[in-house]
């Protein structure tokens, strides 16, 4: 299983609106990861693009420290079973979802976590329908706000 920015964000800010469904799959993804029952990758995209959200005063009033949000980060990776996954998607995976699914804008990046989720076979958990064009039913957790 591997989160979303939107999953990390919701799940780490008690304030933000969707923290409740966010903690609860996280906490309980987990639990799951530490007795082997599942995977929990963190993309390095996604940990770069939960740190620029929480740290962006232009998105909250009261923005995170770079220092509270890398401890967050931290005590995740801590967890038994829970992995940093640094490499993407190969270009042929991420050409493929570009040409197939006409992406462009705003969803290059989620192609990017898209492919790199497809490629590794894991699951991505998010609060994005636009996932649900470009990632299999069979990989994907859509989360109700």
């Amino acid at each position: 299983m591997t989160p979303d920015v939107n999953v990390l964000v919701s799940a780490y800010r008690p304030d933000h609106p969707h923290h409740l469904p966010a903690r609860l799959w996280l906490d309980e993804t987990v639990r799951q990861a530490a007795n082997g029952r599942a995977s929990f990758v963190l993309l390095s995209m996604v940990v770069t693009g939960f740190i620029r959200i929480t740290t962006h005063p232009q998105i909250f009033r009261e923005i995170d420290s770079v220092q509270d949000v890398s401890d967050f980060i931290d005590s995740l990776l801590r967890c038994p079973g829970a992995q940093f996954q640094s490499h993407s998607a190969t270009w042929p995976h991420l050409q493929k979802l570009f040409l197939t699914q006409r992406v462009r804008g705003h969803l290059v990046s989620d192609a990017w976590i898209a492919a790199t989720v497809m490629q590794s076979g894991e699951t991505l958990c998010t609060f994005d329908r636009d996932f649900a064009r470009l990632v299999p039913n069979n990989q994907l957790i859509l989360l109700k706000p």
